[in-house]
């Protein structure tokens, strides 16, 4: 018997079905899914995308569920529940005769977005190798796997550089090193304003020793990339430069002024309050945390829970040489400056937004 071409439905059983300016493609004027003709769904993926020419969605496909309980529109028997990709778990319903598919509307971005949303997640749910487990045994910095950034990181890359080439020039003799501490660190003892203003930008790139640095420039390498891709590069400059002024005078406000004035130097606190943003958008990366020498991914929010409590302890014993406080004011500012634009970020960034959705998933 010929197929029976219908509006109908496949979701709400309606006579809704329209035509598209694609005639392969129809939309439902009541629930808003769409229905793709068989072929029609890959050449709207190839659309979407620059970099692919043909596409097959099928190949991609996770496993077969179960029989759905909607009908084709055409064969008006009963589709398929397919999981969209092996390691997400939004499912489509396709034809098993037509092969014809039809989503619901909150499917349609991520079925558009399901190459990107693919290598996304090859690339969070790569293992951890004797590379990265040397890499961390000798170094005991983490390995971060995280999405790959659109843009060049130009802002991340810039800061690295400033705070090298301000710790090379305060290495070229005692003078040099009296200087940019003198005139750069944050002092507390500054009278003038306008020179204290200043100080709680130039601290940020004033660095006390060579391993200071490298830590604080590391964690600012891998995670800023994402971080600036995410914000745009004047929004992150911005939001670094005034998170690290605030994390300083978080110091300053709970800093015992009978030992003596404050003198502040580094990156820490700019950094902490990135690491605020980070788990509030990334809650999908890993970062590696070593025992010893077991190596293992961790969700952000351990590893940072075990980063906060370390700095918890810290300031709870007052250990000193490190400013604590800025530490955790950073942090907290960051959580809070990231839970605030949380869903501004998502709305600019749907691929981090999919991402964060439960049907994502990240083994670790």
């Amino acid at each position: 018997m010929p197929r029976t071409r219908t509006t109908h439905c496949p979701s709400c059983d309606t006579a809704g079905l329209v035509a598209t300016s694609n005639p392969s493609i129809l939309n439902c004027k009541h629930c808003h899914g769409l229905w793709f003709e068989d072929g029609s769904l890959n050449q709207a993926i190839a659309q979407q995308h620059d970099f692919i020419d043909q596409y097959n969605h099928e190949l991609h496909l996770g496993p077969a569920l179960r029989t759905s309980d909607r009908l084709c529109r055409r064969c008006r028997v009963p589709m398929t529940h397919y999981q969209l990709l092996a390691h997400y778990a939004t499912e489509i319903d396709c034809c098993p005769d037509c092969d014809g598919v039809w989503l619901d509307k909150h499917e349609v971005d991520q079925v558009m977005l399901s190459p990107k949303l693919k290598q996304a997640l090859t690339d969070l749910n790569q293992k951890v190798s004797w590379k990265s487990w040397l890499f961390q045994f000798l170094t005991a910095m983490p390995v971060e796997y995280n999405i790959r950034p659109h843009r060049t990181p130009w802002v991340t890359r810039t800061l690295v550089v400033l705070c090298g080439l301000i710790f090379g020039a305060s290495q070229l003799s005692p003078a040099a090193n009296e200087w940019v501490f003198l005139n750069l660190a944050l002092n507390s003892d500054t009278q003038s304003p306008t020179h204290f203003v200043l100080q709680l930008l130039t601290y940020q790139f004033v660095h006390g020793g060579l391993m200071h640095l490298a830590g604080n420039m590391y964690f600012l390498w891998i995670i800023g990339d994402n971080l600036e891709d995410a914000l745009g590069h004047t929004a992150f400059l911005g939001i670094y430069l005034f998170m690290g002024a605030m994390a300083a005078l978080a110091e300053l406000l709970l800093f015992d002024t009978s030992q003596g004035p404050l003198l502040l130097v580094g990156a820490s606190g700019s950094i902490a309050a990135l690491f605020g943003l980070y788990l509030m958008w990334f809650r999908h990366a890993s970062l590696t945390f070593m025992i010893i020498i077991y190596q293992k991914k961790l969700a952000p929010q351990w590893y940072f829970l075990i980063w906060s409590l370390i700095n918890l302890f810290g300031m709870l014993t007052a250990q000193g040489g490190v400013a604590w406080v800025a530490h955790l004011g950073g942090f907290m500012l960051g959580l809070l400056l990231g839970y605030l634009l949380r869903d501004y970020i998502f709305r600019k960034n749907p691929l981090i937004a999919m991402l964060n959705e439960p049907e994502a998933v990240v083994q670790r």
